[in-house]
């Protein structure tokens, strides 16, 4: 039973926000992309089953990384079996790297999505054809009635903005 002052929506809201970072946190520990998988919806589940034991006034991310670090180890002992699984001292080790890691891929995830933002209607365009559907430099080329340089160029100069974008975000002072 959920106490009364648990905010289901809230929950939702931070599990969601957060699920790309569970996911490189799991990536980052477990050598097996399908084993990730598992692992994030065994914390997924874990999550929810505990949803109720979350203090909202408190950082829901270290709180799922610790749901998440045990859901791995768990998984790491019922399968040591398997030479291709890392050992529980190793997964240890590597909990905090995974961690930082992952809170870092958050920032830079929402910081890239800002920096879009702020790029013209085609641009983002093209950068959708090419990364997100795999349209070709030539099919984009052809598209849009440039040459193929030309594409290349527009991919090359599009890739170091929003780098440079996203250190600015992440790195004001910088």
């Amino acid at each position: 039973m959920a106490p009364p002052d648990f905010d289901q929506a809230k929950f939702i809201a931070a599990l969601t926000r957060h699920q790309p970072a569970l996911e490189a946190f799991c990536h980052a520990q477990l050598a097996s992309r399908h084993d990730a998988q598992e692992a994030l919806q065994a914390t997924s589940v874990k999550l929810w089953e505990k949803a109720a034991d979350w203090n909202t006034s408190t950082e829901f991310l270290p709180w799922a990384f610790a749901v998440a670090r045990f859901t791995v180890l768990s998984m790491v002992r019922d399968r040591k079996r398997d030479r291709l699984v890392f050992d529980e001292d190793v997964v240890l080790a590597m909990a905090q790297e995974a961690e930082t890691m992952a809170v870092e891929f958050e920032e830079r995830r929402e910081a890239l999505g800002n920096c879009m933002q702020r790029l013209k209607a085609e641009q983002r365009g093209i950068l959708h054809a090419h990364y997100l559907t795999g349209r070709t430099v030539r099919e984009i080329a052809n598209s849009t009635q440039r040459s193929e340089s030309a594409v290349k160029m527009i991919l090359l100069r599009l890739r170091e903005q929003l780098s440079e974008c996203i250190q600015r975000q992440l790195h004001p002072s910088s």
